[in-house]
């Protein structure tokens, strides 16, 4: 891969990331004229943005005294298309590769490996593409919805940092009255030796148009070592998801990078009148990770259902601020989000439903459920509420527990050994969220990656 080195000097002040090095980064990528003016508009934001510190609100939780964001920018690899596929890579993406679905997108240290869509899709208009094709395919539109509505360049630090060197990911675009049955497929992986990962997500379904992505993330357990110890990896990505007049998406997202990664995310979703989103999310990996979910109910008749299921152990953390912004009226949402922790992880869950003036029939709803295997590991349960419309029905709640020692006793009383038993109890937790994933393979990977975490 190429090479591009900064100096040593951290990124994070301002004019250390200079005009001339994202132009040399654009033109190794060989991007468009047109990605290259909106990476050089994201510098200028990124310069004028502060960086996140404790004494933000959103940021009171969170120590990142030990990420060295300068050392993992240090040296970035630029994609290319020949991408060698290790034992893990090919372990991870075969079953995508070699999938029974109408489309399927994989990546590699933000190159694609794999691009296919069915023809009887491409003839109805339907787009489903890596960034970097449809960055010169679909390029007036691309350039009219890329970061442009849902997930702004002005919206945070690493917002504005993702659209400097936003590489790899996905582009769905289904056109009008367009019905794709079978669910579509994307996964992205990262080697032990990649660094730093920026993939973007868009996923634009037009009136009427109804569609299936499930999307999922790893990289190795460790990355390569430096002076004995795991090298940190930056994970920066954003996900848009815009739906038009009664358009249906079901969204799901999984993430199991290596105990290495630094993970941030900024993902929002625009439903318009009538539309309908079902966003599952699930969280297994990373060393942290700091990710924001919104979801903006903007036309009559919405309806946002977010579930998420979420493991933390040794000393992972996992921080979740998600937002349910009703804006009309007669809109409904439902968030449900579950961890379970163990050892010295922790989980921070911050949850807020905003009814603005005049969303008047407004339904929300927002739980948290945390299961605490260890005394030592800790879940911060944050809801709350905004409302500025009288005529609503509004409710959240969070419950925060350790194992009970009934089922415990049932199980063990009947043969059943400690940790499979442990197993059962916190699959049956997760399994509300889990049953909702419209796929059994991903389901099974799932369960399986959790049996693991138990032990």
């Amino acid at each position: 891969m190429a090479v591009v080195t900064l100096k040593p000097a951290p990124l994070v002040k301002s004019g250390e990331l200079t005009r001339e090095f994202v132009e040399a980064y654009a033109s190794a990528a060989d991007d468009p004229a047109w990605m290259v003016a909106r990476r050089l508009e994201a510098l200028r934001v990124f310069r004028d943005t502060p960086a996140p510190q404790r004494s933000d609100e959103l940021w009171r939780r969170v120590d990142l005294s030990a990420f060295k964001l300068d050392q993992v920018l240090a040296t970035i690899q630029l994609p290319t298309g020949d991408q060698a596929l290790d034992d893990d890579a090919r372990r991870f993406l075969d079953p995508f590769i070699y999938a029974n679905a109408p489309g399927v997108v994989a990546h590699v240290n933000g190159a694609p490996v794999v691009s296919h869509l069915d023809e009887y899709l491409h003839a109805q208009g339907v787009i489903f593409t890596d960034l970097l094709s449809a960055s010169y395919q679909h390029a007036d539109w691309l350039e009219n919805h890329l970061m442009t509505e849902c997930v702004k360049l002005t919206d945070a630090y690493f917002a504005a940092l993702h659209g400097v060197f936003m590489r790899g990911g996905v582009v769905l675009r289904v056109p009008k009255g367009v019905r794709i049955e079978q669910p579509l497929r994307a996964a992205t992986w990262m080697s032990a030796d990649q660094r730093a990962g920026f993939n973007h997500t868009l996923i634009v379904l037009e009136e009427g148009a109804q569609a299936t992505l499930i999307e999922e993330f790893a990289s190795p357990s460790h990355g390569q070592p430096t002076h004995g110890q795991p090298a940190q990896v930056f994970y920066n990505g954003a996900v848009e998801i815009v739906l038009g007049k009664d358009a249906q998406l079901d969204y799901v997202s999984i993430q199991d990078w290596g105990r290495n990664v630094w993970n941030f995310t900024n993902e929002r979703a625009h439903l318009h009148a009538g539309a309908t989103l079902h966003w599952v999310a699930g969280g297994l990996g990373s060393r942290y990770t700091k990710s924001a979910i919104e979801a903006d109910l903007l036309g009559e008749g919405g309806t946002a259902l977010l579930s998420g299921v979420f493991f933390a152990d040794g000393k992972q953390q996992l921080h979740y601020d998600t937002q349910q912004n009703h804006i009309a009226p007669a809109c409904k949402s439902d968030l449900l989000y579950k961890n379970a922790l163990r050892d010295e992880a922790r989980t921070v869950w911050r949850g807020n439903i905003r009814v603005f003036p005049g969303a008047q029939k407004t339904d929300a709803y927002q739980a948290n459920r945390n299961l605490q295997l260890s005394s030592k590991s800790r879940a911060d349960s944050i809801p709350g509420l905004e409302i500025e419309a009288d005529d609503v029905r509004c409710t959240h709640g969070s419950t925060v527990g350790r194992l009970e020692e009934e089922p415990m006793f049932y199980l063990r009383s009947r043969g059943i050994p400690e940790v499979e038993a442990r197993r059962l109890i916190v699959e049956g937790f997760f399994a509300p969220v889990i049953e909702r994933i419209p796929l059994e393979e991903t389901r099974e990977r799932l369960l399986a990656e959790i049996a693991r975490k138990i032990g």
